[in-house]
């Protein structure tokens, strides 16, 4: 192959006609240019027959109407994000007129000068209507805008008036629209401006609330038909085919409006089954900077000081470790060594208790009944504690005094009490508590009795104290249902899962770790930590009682509390002294039996304080064997071993990617942040043409003894003409390859033939490719981007 003068020819490149007419020759007689054309008349610009030049017209105004269409998707919410009544017509007017401008291929200086008019005669109409067809709002509008103009040297920007907003508004919008059109008509790219709505409509429905869904379909019916519209051409050249019939252009777009048509029809169609629920609810940020709050912020206890002992009010989050408080909380003479019961609570939500029905009621003196023994109780509320709760040993037989901080008595008719909770309390209006003396009916067990009660429970004691969440582990049910396999009463079922959790688990204040945000707290004390502290036993078993059908209810308050002394005497007047801390806040469970009402348990470890009398071991450990138990969990399914339940199994590994994430969260984020800088450097390098292999490079093979400096550099050049147009076959030059291309510009075929020969010049001829520089080769590299 005998190369040609590539550097004569470059220079040609930007010299005169006649010279170009040269280089146009020799590069015909050489076989660079083929002597017939490449593309039909059609492709270049003004070489167009006239039934094409119509056909081209009519896809000019459908892609301009459909501009339109999508202009008005833009506009259409603006009245209700203002909230208030915005005329969005006379600004569709004026788009249009814009619109129909520029697709008329008026000149560019009339075309502005009539868009200008245009604009100024829409903010008279808008601001003065009443004096508009006389023509006096000029006079004013001149006015106006010298104030502005004197505004904004002053740099009040508040003050500038709505006719120069509007005015600035408009303007900016048509030079817009001038824009995006000149790209649809010309360069046929629309899928930017599409995806921009469909976007800018989504967040105005997932944000702020509007109703754009009907908005949405029409903008995906308009996106389909300018890619139909657009992409024909593209359709040509990429597949190299042109209907030579009359009238191909119609059919197609005839065609494209009935596909769209028909699948617009169907979108509305479900669009209007879906009525009147919602296809896109807004976002709730007050759940999203939860979750965000949760998933960034570190852990509450890990790393951190661990909660105190003591009574709350909040328990819907329960669970990690404590520190222990020795606050005293009250002292208090007591007859008999009770527990302090504060209130009960029937709704498990999976991590904690709440209180669904917070009624109170006024309290009242109950009607004894019953042989049950009274206890006096008299409690001293610590200098530092304020309170206007009343904690009791029993069942609120009598209030005897009631005094405030200051010395003042109280009468007991101002007392609430909540049927639901037990919950006795003093108004907020009033003073706290200092002193309160009060006679209670602690609950007496029956034994024999209780596990004879099988009688059915009434309808708001089942809806309210057998409530589990609907995400109830399996687990959890299936190591109850173990537990109480061979007891056929619920009083037999309540003492042994009693047992079964104060003889299996340990008790501890400093190993409880608190579960995943997914993870259920019974599942995670009985499954993963297997130790801790009142509030996981008591919970436990009330939610293993429910599992197997048995009502109970969560209670909480303290512990009898540490013996200081005691009176000589006999029954009520025998009072022992004790001091209650805060170390001894306790939670424990009741359960309900029809025969005798609700009925405490105490599930804890090391507590027995609920009563001295119940002859509960004696029921039941002949019954149930330890070891025997034990054994016989031993075939319980534990969550995060494997399961033929996929939903359990997907739930575990969630939760430890969810626990692995939540830890090294902060490596995470440097971990992806790396991935995505080295990701953008990848395809930024890879754009530009830097990472260049040499299987990707099928030109001719390496092994020249003087390779030439510039071929890297034009290699990348090569390979962003290769993401553009396609890979080069094997067995094709690069002169055929380019000549080979379906380009809509003769000048961008000859162009790129020029920068075809000089390559293959640097390549083989060493006399004349030493005389080329970068700079040339930029040069005509940017001659080339400009006939894009």
């Amino acid at each position: 192959m005998q190369p040609l003068e590539p550097r004569r020819d470059s220079r040609m490149f930007f010299q005169s006609s006649k010279s170009s007419r040269t280089t146009d020759e020799v590069l015909r007689s050489s076989g660079a240019i083929p002597s017939g054309p490449v593309f039909r008349a059609s492709a270049i610009t003004g070489v167009q027959t006239s039934p094409e030049v119509g056909q081209t017209f009519f896809r000019d105004i459908l892609i301009s109407l459909l501009l339109f269409l999508l202009l008005s998707e833009w506009l259409s919410p603006l009245a209700w994000m203002a909230d208030m009544s915005i005329e969005t017509g006379p600004i569709l007017v004026v788009f249009a007129l814009c619109i129909a401008i520029d697709c008329f291929k008026v000149p560019y200086a009339w075309g502005w000068t009539a868009k200008g008019v245009l604009i100024l005669l829409f903010v008279g109409f808008m601001f003065n209507r009443e004096t508009f067809v006389t023509g006096a709002w000029g006079i004013d509008l001149l006015r106006i805008m010298a104030q502005d103009a004197a505004h904004l040297m002053q740099g009040h920007f508040d003050l500038i008036s709505g006719e120069l907003r509007t005015l600035l508004f408009l303007l900016g919008w048509s030079l817009l629209i001038s824009v995006i059109q000149a790209l649809m008509l010309q360069r046929q790219h629309s899928l930017w401006f599409v995806a921009a709505t469909l976007i800018y409509l989504v967040v105005l429905q997932l944000v702020f609330g509007a109703d754009t869904v009907q908005g949405i379909m029409r903008t995906i019916g308009y996106g389909l038909l300018l890619m139909s519209l657009l992409n024909l051409s593209r359709i040509e050249q990429t597949y190299g085919f042109a209907s030579t019939r009359p009238g191909s252009a119609f059919r197609w777009m005839a065609v494209s409006l009935v596909v769209v048509g028909a699948l617009a029809g169907t979108a509305w169609f479900s669009v209007r089954q879906a009525e009147p629920e919602p296809l896109m609810k807004p976002v709730s940020w007050a759940y999203v900077s939860d979750r965000l709050f949760e998933l960034y912020n570190e852990e509450k206890y890990p790393g951190g000081a661990a909660a105190k002992s003591g009574y709350g009010q909040n328990d819907t989050s329960l669970g990690g470790p404590l520190q222990v408080d020795t606050t005293p909380a009250f002292a208090a003479k007591t007859s008999e060594l009770t527990y302090w019961r504060g209130e009960s609570k029937n709704f498990y939500n999976g991590k904690g208790w709440t209180q669904t029905n917070q009624g109170l009621e006024a309290y009242a003196s109950p009607v004894q009944t019953g042989a049950n023994r009274l206890v006096t109780q008299e409690v001293l509320w610590s200098g530092k504690e304020q309170n206007k709760q009343l904690f009791m040993g029993g069942n609120l037989a009598g209030v005897d005094s009631l005094l405030t901080e200051s010395g003042k008595p109280l009468t007991p008719s101002l007392l609430l009490a909540s049927p639901f909770s037990g919950k006795v309390v003093l108004p907020d209006i009033s003073d706290p508590l200092s002193y309160y003396k009060i006679t209670v009916q602690p609950v007496k067990e029956d034994p024999s009795l209780l596990n004879s009660d099988t009688g059915s429970y009434p309808a708001e004691i089942a809806r309210d104290y057998l409530q589990l969440p609907e995400a109830f582990p399996r687990s959890v049910r299936s190591i109850a249902e173990q537990v109480t396999a061979n007891r056929a009463t619920p009083y037999a079922k309540a003492v042994a899962i009693e047992q079964y959790l104060s003889h299996t688990y340990t008790y501890s204040l400093e190993k409880p770790t608190p579960p995943s945000r997914s993870e259920d707290f019974v599942s995670h004390f009985l499954f993963v930590d297997k130790a801790g502290y009142c509030d996981h036993f008591s919970t436990s078993m009330v939610v293993m009682l429910r599992s197997v059908g048995v009502p109970a209810r969560w209670v909480k308050g303290f512990a009898p509390g540490t013996l200081q002394s005691s009176s000589s005497g006999d029954g009520a007047d025998s009072l022992q002294e004790v001091l209650v801390r805060n170390q001894d806040a306790h939670s424990w469970v009741e359960v309900y039996f029809p025969s005798m009402g609700w009925v405490p348990f105490e599930p804890t470890p090391g507590f027995s304080g609920l009563s001295s009398d119940h002859p509960r071991e004696t029921l039941t450990t002949a019954a149930m064997e330890q070891s025997a138990m034990t054994a016989s969990l031993m075939n319980i399914p534990m969550p995060g071993n494997f399961t033929a339940n996929p939903g359990e199994w997907l739930l575990a590994a969630k939760n430890t990617v969810l626990d692995y994430a939540k830890s090294n969260r902060n490596l995470l984020m440097v971990l992806i942040g790396s991935i995505l800088l080295l990701a953008l450097v990848f395809l930024l390098l890879r754009r530009k043409g830097f990472l260049v292999s040499a299987a990707l490079l099928p030109f001719y093979k390496n092994g020249l003894n003087n390779p030439h400096p510039l071929i890297p550099f034009m290699d990348r050049l090569w390979m962003q003409l290769f993401r553009k147009y396609g890979a080069k076959p094997k067995d094709q030059t690069v002169r055929d390859y380019v000549s080979a291309l379906k380009l809509k510009h003769s000048g961008q075929q000859q162009a790129l033939l020029r920068f075809a020969l000089i390559y293959e010049s640097i390549r083989y001829d060493s006399a004349i490719s030493a005389s080329y520089s970068k700079r040339e080769i930029l040069a005509i590299w940017k001659a080339i981007q400009k006939t894009h």
